[in-house]
């Protein structure tokens, strides 16, 4: 994919979204439990934003950990208020669980699913933009996924098996299509051969933006849970700047073989190294996190 081709954003001119050059410039931080990097590349502002909270909080859900990437479409403003208010929003919604770790998953599903609606209808209240979404909640004995559009999360092992991924919400997704047209939306191709959603979104979900109808493209989330297990070793959450050039399969042997002589955020340095390689115009954020 080249500099010139727009996945992400309503049709406009490339002039007003690229750079002559990508810009390299990286925000790393590692511990030892988890590496965060983040790049601007090609695009001439970086869209992405996120948030963790480790530990989820200090009181019932100490032993959580959160984490999140924001992906913004088309401005800033969805993506960096939805990072800054995504905690205080879960955080009100879980006090509704009578336990933080025997979890009832159709409560916690609904839970989910209604915290990010109501999120959704606040930033809708101020904001024109929008906003993918890929998040984590890390608990004791499992691991949620929890994602709109098509940032992507994979759970992998320590010899780089793709145990578990997300399903991105895009217009060339059957199931998506079905739906779309069940609630009188249209799917259209535009001038670059991009599939779109009412000739704007070349995602199929999203947060934000009053003028888009919700019934078509809302703000609701696909939950995955799988078991903080043996063969769990590493979660990986990135925007879209990296799955646009790199398979789940790619990326998670691109980790393993380097997670035990690397810190993490050096192995997300040279991942979106290996991205803008491999012609990446996006942004490019991303989290490794350990889980043995």
């Amino acid at each position: 994919m080249s500099k010139d081709t727009q996945i992400n954003e309503r049709t406009t001119s490339s002039n007003d979204l690229y750079l002559d050059e990508p810009c390299i410039k990286k925000e790393l931080y590692s511990n030892e439990v988890f590496g965060f990097g983040s790049m601007q590349g090609w695009r001439k502002t970086n869209e992405d934003f996120s948030k963790y909270l480790m530990p989820f909080d200090n009181h019932l859900w100490k032993d959580w950990a959160f984490f999140s990437i924001f992906d913004g479409h088309n401005g800033i403003e969805t993506a960096k208020n939805a990072a800054h208010l995504i905690g205080k929003y879960l955080l009100e919604s879980f006090s509704k669980l009578q336990s933080n770790i025997e979890i009832d998953i159709a409560q916690f599903n609904d839970i989910v699913k209604k915290t990010f609606i109501q999120l959704d209808k606040h930033l809708r209240e101020f904001v024109q933009d929008n906003s993918g979404s890929i998040a984590s909640l890390i608990g004791p004995k499992n691991i949620y996924l929890i994602n709109i559009g098509d940032s992507r999360g994979i759970i992998i092992s320590k010899d780089g098996q793709v145990l578990s991924t997300t399903k991105d919400h895009k217009p060339s997704v059957r199931k998506e299509q079905e739906r779309i047209r069940k609630t009188g939306g249209h799917i259209t191709k535009s001038g670059n051969d991009v599939l779109r959603v009412e000739n704007q979104l070349a995602t199929t979900r999203a947060l934000g933006d009053y003028s888009l109808d919700k019934h078509i493209i809302p703000a609701l989330p696909d939950i995955i849970e799988y078991p903080r297990d043996s063969s769990a070793s590493y979660l990986i959450i990135a925007s879209d700047g990296i799955w646009d050039v790199m398979n789940n399969e790619q990326v998670a042997l691109f980790v393993s073989q380097r997670a035990s002589n690397s810190r993490l955020d050096q192995i997300i340095s040279e991942l979106f190294d290996q991205c803008l390689k491999e012609e990446s115009s996006d942004n490019m954020t991303a989290y490794i996190v350990k889980l043995d």
